[in-house]
């Protein structure tokens, strides 16, 4: 700011005026006018525009009959330049499902008052008044038996508050990476204890957590079996051979080759056979004599 003091006449000898701000000016003799340069506070990054209003508190030489100041103030408005706080959002870069991710906004500048930012996912963090970082956590979905790792993106929505002259979210997402924990699913085969020859072995494969997807199971002896999306158990028949008259009950075992699907982590096959027992039915051979008649 150049201040400037004008004579409304010549001055003989030099006039020393002195301004409120503390500044002196000199009016050399001869001359009706001075000047001197005030410096205002550098630029900020804050809402402080003002007005600034300076006065003559003395004036003296001159050689003037009487030399009076003009009270008048001299007023001079500063205005804001506009300068960008940005409010950046980070995360933690991966986390174990049922584990928890923190959420940090940090502002390129440090907050004159606090300032609230609100997330995408509804949470908000609050910045407070000096300083440049929040944050918040978020809980991810308990860990489960499913192939559902997956990827969060998470943006500022708002940023309020900090008396700055301009608050800028940056646009650029937080990902957090959520990793499956790997949890076992186990099939496991069942028969029906025992038949007589001739009858019919159910098979039974019972998983211990339902199926998204519908699951398949090879048995040893080239069946299959299905289990539904949403259920934990698929059956298939077996015919044992006919009945006979000789002595030929025996047992059967059985076990689960392979099986998948279901979108489980990890899908295992429960090794223990299946076993039935497969009984005689006592069917009768008659031995006859005959002769020469």
């Amino acid at each position: 700011i150049t201040y400037t003091v004008t004579l409304s006449n010549p001055a003989q000898t030099p006039v020393t005026v002195t301004l409120s701000n503390g500044q002196t000016i000199t009016v050399e003799a001869g001359k009706t006018q001075g000047s001197v340069d005030f410096e205002t506070p550098a630029n900020d990054v804050y809402n402080n525009g003002s007005t600034v209003s300076v006065t003559i508190e003395s004036a003296t030489g001159g050689n003037f009959e009487q030399l009076t100041p003009n009270p008048t103030p001299a007023q001079t408005t500063i205005n804001d330049s506009v300068d960008t706080t940005t409010a950046t959002l980070t995360a933690t870069p991966s986390v174990t499902e049922g584990g928890v991710i923190t959420y940090t906004v940090t502002l390129s500048n440090p907050a004159q008052t606090p300032v609230t930012v609100t997330l995408s996912n509804g949470q908000t963090i609050t910045v407070e008044a000096g300083k440049t970082q929040g944050s918040v956590d978020f809980e991810t979905p308990a860990n489960d038996v499913y192939n559902n790792g997956s990827t969060v993106s998470t943006t500022i929505t708002g940023a309020t508050g900090g008396n700055f002259e301009q608050l800028t979210p940056n646009p650029t997402p937080a990902q957090t990476t959520i990793n499956d924990s790997v949890d076992t699913t186990t099939a496991t085969l069942t028969a029906t204890p025992s038949v007589t020859e001739g009858g019919v072995i159910t098979y039974t494969v019972t998983l211990s957590n339902p199926a998204q997807t519908p699951v398949t199971v090879t048995l040893s002896n080239g069946q299959t079996i299905t289990v539904e999306a949403g259920k934990t158990q698929g059956s298939v028949d077996f015919e044992t051979p006919a009945n006979d008259v000789y002595n030929n009950g025996s047992t059967v075992s059985v076990t689960i080759e392979s099986a998948t699907g279901g979108n489980f982590e990890q899908l295992t096959p429960n090794p223990t056979p299946a076993q039935t027992t497969i009984n005689d039915s006592v069917d009768t051979t008659t031995a006859t004599l005959t002769a020469t008649p």
